[in-house]
């Protein structure tokens, strides 16, 4: 576990870089597409939680809400986008939809800096059970996937 201040670590770059690592877990990346798909969760959000699972440090529960309305202008606008995607994919040449998917993924890292910018402004507290990863997939009623979350780690 890592004792130092989350913010002199939590930047955008390292959130960003642990994301593509952790994603990069096939049966990871079924259960986010599974909790975004399915539950309406926020992939980069748990993604997020799980960076500060992983260093061991939390928030206050009175930060939840605050935090949701802080991804508001970015998450409309890659629901937006992912859905006219879908509805695209098959209507645009390979190039086009591969461009299609660099936007999505530059939404989705300014998610993360939004993310980043709030969490930032928190204060986190050192603990020893991380849980918020856990705490988030029950908010949504997927606990059944908190346990893929919880066991892989990197």
């Amino acid at each position: 576990m890592n004792h130092h201040t989350p913010q002199h670590h939590l930047t955008i770059d390292s959130l960003w870089q642990f994301s593509l690592q952790y994603y990069s877990i096939p049966e990871v990346k079924e259960a986010c597409l599974n909790l975004q798909n399915h539950f309406h969760g926020n992939v980069n959000l748990l993604l997020a939680l799980k960076w500060l699972d992983e260093h061991g440090f939390a928030f206050s529960s009175q930060q939840w809400p605050l935090l949701i309305q802080s991804l508001g202008h970015t998450e409309t606008a890659l629901v937006h986008f992912r859905k006219l995607r879908r509805k695209m994919k098959q209507h645009l040449p390979e190039p086009l939809y591969g461009e299609s998917l660099q936007f999505e993924r530059q939404l989705e890292r300014q998610q993360q800096a939004d993310i980043v910018a709030f969490l930032q402004q928190c204060k986190l507290n050192s603990v020893p059970a991380p849980h918020l990863t856990d705490d988030y997939c029950q908010q949504l009623g997927a606990e059944h996937l908190a346990v893929i979350f919880n066991k892989q780690a990197l």
